[in-house]
């Protein structure tokens, strides 16, 4: 699987206390399966539950959202596109420690389709697998843009009071 890995490093680009304190970063994957077709290929999908938590996190919880719509825009746009998928595929939970922290847990609902092929190199038979890349849609931002733009802004709310 390699969305797991790809959201905690944009998400630790996107938020600089979490590239300063990497502990604080915790990802792991429950609730997950494997779906095939039956068919004779050997391509196959997960399908599972990714939990991002943030412990002790200090600041608006604005500043950890932001960057995980962002990322699933990219990565995983059919959860904005069907009804269904967008009231329930991304869900959170917050413990809150004291007036000035909290411990933050995101539950994201994610795919990743894998295509396996076969073929002879150097006279051995050999299997193959490809994470095969999550189609844009057609009124979706191009994904460097969404990226770019957190790269290149500072993500503050409108009033540090409501934080």
């Amino acid at each position: 699987m390699k969305k797991p890995q790809l959201l905690r490093d944009h998400i630790t680009r996107a938020c600089p206390e979490l590239a300063t304190s990497p502990e604080k970063l915790t990802i792991f994957i429950e609730r997950g399966n494997v779906l095939h077709t039956g068919t004779p290929a050997l391509s196959f999908e997960y399908r599972y539950t990714l939990n991002l938590v943030v412990t002790d996190w200090t600041d608006n919880a604005d500043l950890l959202v932001v960057p995980v719509i962002a990322w699933l825009r990219v990565h995983q746009p059919d959860l904005f596109a069907n009804p269904e998928r967008r009231a329930k595929g991304f869900r959170f939970e917050v413990e809150i420690i004291d007036h000035e922290k909290a411990d933050i847990a995101f539950e994201l609902d994610l795919t990743e389709s894998v295509a396996v092929t076969g073929g002879t190199v150097d006279g051995i038979n050999r299997l193959t697998t490809r994470h095969i890349g999550e189609a844009v849609l057609a009124d979706a931002e191009p994904p460097a843009s969404v990226l770019d733009l957190l790269a290149e802004w500072r993500i503050e709310p409108l009033d540090p009071a409501s934080a």
